[in-house]
């Protein structure tokens, strides 16, 4: 269904630039232009599904192919809207030969951006340092480091095999504790050795590995990856919660599951997962929530949590000057607060589509300090 879904839209997307090329240019034989952009549309779509199933067996050529393809991609995407605005201006024939002359140069434009960001967006990453001050934080987590990692979605674009540099880079931070908000993989044929990569680090935290659900491990086989979890020390909160110990003092961690209602029943939903994470904390206790789903940092701040974690929404992919363009989630990228707590959705670690501008990929360092 999703292939199907993929392939659809590119070739609406692939007509119709193509119609508004036809048109801007008057081309007679209109059905060059329209037949040339579909081919291209569907071609860019293609491999990436293709590339998607087998990319495994393939060299380091396909990947960069794959970039170029996922350019092609974006750029159908962007060039939609100036190409129809486009369209109607050529109507107007003193301006027609400076629309046309925008068109060529927007489409240049349109393309560079793709596969700039496609490149960029999984190649480079920000290590980003969040300092959370603490009213009545026990004096043993005084400096306490936690690494969130987050929508890795192992697979053509994050391979299994870059997970190890990427939870070692949250060790050498001095991470103490690495969480892990959801999204771990979509290729689950390499799920054996994400277990053991996972089983493998584990110890260079303290206090080990603690997960919680995102939406893809249920659309991939949650209940395959969490079999293969359950090998691991990783340890797994769905809608409950673990204590950190140190000298005696603690710390305790909240986790959900993703929630699949909507609307009104939604929040219902997240209610309860909140409600039941916190069976058993102790009233007034230092909780830090991990969540997949950006809503929960509502939740976060209406139980007292001092931090709340979220992924999900990949910050958008897409901004610019390090802001989003829109902000389709309640919490979109980086730090809120309703002025006693934090929360935080992280742009994530990697994503299942490549593109990203004035949106990098990041692992984020949270240190805890006493007010």
């Amino acid at each position: 269904m999703f292939e199907r879904m993929i392939l659809t839209v590119f070739s609406i997307l692939g007509l119709l630039n193509g119609a508004f090329f036809s048109i801007i240019f008057r081309k007679r034989k209109f059905y060059i232009p329209l037949a040339l952009s579909l081919g291209i549309s569907l071609a860019a779509a293609g491999f990436f599904l293709w590339y998607a199933r087998g990319y495994d067996g393939l060299g380091s050529w396909s990947l960069s192919l794959g970039y170029v393809m996922c350019g092609i991609m974006v750029a159908e995407i962007i060039a939609v809207i100036p190409l129809f605005a486009c369209t109607i201006l050529s109507f107007f024939r003193r301006i027609r030969s400076i629309v046309r002359a925008g068109a060529v140069l927007f489409m240049v434009l349109a393309f560079g951006i793709g596969v700039y960001g496609a490149i960029d967006g999984n190649t480079r990453e920000e290590v980003a340092h969040v300092d959370v001050y603490v009213d009545g934080l026990p004096p043993a987590f005084d400096g306490y480091k936690a690494a969130q990692m987050t929508d890795t979605h192992i697979g053509p674009y994050f391979r299994y095999t870059d997970l190890p540099a990427e939870i070692q880079r949250a060790w050498k931070e001095g991470a103490h504790v690495l969480f892990f908000t959801g999204d771990l993989i979509d290729d689950i044929r390499y799920m054996p050795e994400t277990a053991r990569t996972l089983s493998a680090f584990s110890g260079d935290f303290p206090d080990g590995i603690i997960y919680v659900w995102g939406n893809h491990e249920y659309y991939r086989g949650k209940g395959y990856i969490e079999e293969e979890l359950e090998k691991t020390p990783v340890r797994i909160l769905a809608d409950d919660h673990t204590a950190i110990i140190r000298k005696g003092q603690v710390l305790y961690v909240a986790g959900v599951d993703y929630p699949w209602a909507r609307g009104e029943a939604m929040k219902e939903e997240m209610d309860e997962m909140t409600e039941d994470a916190w069976q058993g904390i102790p009233s007034g206790a230092p909780v830090i929530l991990l969540a997949h789903h950006s809503d929960f940092l509502d939740k976060g701040f209406k139980k007292g949590a001092i931090l709340t974690l979220t992924g999900h929404t990949h910050g958008t992919q897409f901004g610019l000057f390090g802001k989003p363009l829109w902000t389709p989630f309640t919490y979109t990228r980086g730090a809120y607060s309703d002025g006693s707590h934090l929360g935080y959705v992280s742009r994530g670690d990697a994503s299942w589509f490549p593109f990203r501008f004035s949106c990098e990929r990041e692992l984020v360092i949270f240190t805890l300090h006493r007010k």
